[in-house]
């Protein structure tokens, strides 16, 4: 083993002992706020202590549904998991004997051979990169798809809250029937019940809705708790308020899934470059040029 592969290993394993340290000490830091809170707080607060979090990473972890007090210490501790495996996969792969075995055995291919060479050289360090990124792309990835669930279910909701305010139930009221009808496990129902408990447990409804737009953090969500604070403090009617707003919203979706479906062709350009025109070429032009070197070689070798 040579000493560079020894010190990546070393501080592969002082960054995981060190991420695991910080981890521990931030879950015992957010569990001691956790209890102050909740011997400070009114009685039917519930939902709150969950936010409470170290720095911008807590939000962006509750956007992407890790809500508890120990989320940032896990998020930390798996990336320094993360980096500290890449770091010693790094350093035992980078100068392998089977890694340089493969390269040399691809850069023997024709015309291809030097590119795909070192491409097959840089493989580990792809791979550690991909290892440090992995956290940040799967809360991404979670992000992502908590957003798009909850921009499909609000224009429904909206629409169901308009027609029970029609029928003259107030907000909360109409809020807890249609949360009651549908399932607790999407995440615009999650969040609508955390705005609950926020509610019950004393909060101003204009508070509480600006802390439901700020958890969420979407344009869509937004625009709609501006909405109904403007109607909450002007006391318009939530029927006119709610109804053209779902269906504003189905339009941008609308429009958002035709864009999607121009834009497919263009998309599809490169696949159908890369992978289909080469077996094209192959199919029409190889036996012409199978007879063509057929041809040549025949005339090379006469004229020996």
């Amino acid at each position: 083993m040579t000493l560079a592969q020894l010190l990546a290993i070393v501080a592969g394993l002082g960054l995981l002992l060190g991420s695991g340290a910080v981890a521990y000490a931030m879950t015992l830091r957010a569990r001691s706020r956790a209890r102050l809170w909740k011997d400070a707080a009114p009685a039917g607060a519930s939902g709150s202590p969950s936010l409470i979090g170290i720095g911008r990473l807590a939000p962006w972890l509750g956007a992407a549904g890790f809500r508890d007090a120990g989320a940032p210490a896990r998020f930390l501790l798996a990336c320094g998991v993360c980096g500290a495996v890449a770091l010693v996969l790094l350093a035992v792969m980078k100068d392998g004997q089977l890694l340089l075995a493969l390269a040399d055995a691809v850069a023997a291919a024709p015309v291809i051979g030097l590119p795909a060479a070192r491409l097959v050289l840089a493989l580990p360090w792809l791979g550690a990169v991909l290892l440090i990124a992995f956290p940040w792309l799967w809360v991404g990835s979670r992000r992502a798809s908590r957003l798009a669930a909850i921009e499909q279910d609000l224009p429904l909701t909206l629409e169901l809250l308009a027609t029970l305010a029609e029928s003259g139930l107030g907000f909360d009221a109409s809020l807890d029937r249609v949360l009651e009808s549908g399932s607790d496990e999407r995440p615009l129902a999650v969040e609508l019940r955390l705005y609950q408990a926020e509610v019950l447990g004393g909060g101003s409804r204009v508070e509480c809705l600006r802390r439901f737009a700020g958890r969420v953090d979407q344009v869509t969500v937004t625009s709609t708790v501006a909405a109904l604070v403007q109607a909450e403090e002007m006391g318009s009617s939530l029927a006119e308020v709610l109804r053209p707003l779902a269906d504003d919203f189905r339009l941008r979706r609308r429009e958002r899934a035709l864009a999607k479906a121009e834009a497919l062709p263009e998309k599809l350009v490169f696949p159908l470059v890369l992978g289909f025109l080469p077996s094209l070429l192959v199919w029409t032009l190889g036996p012409s040029f199978h007879q063509l070197f057929t041809a040549v070689d025949a005339i090379m070798r006469g004229a020996n």
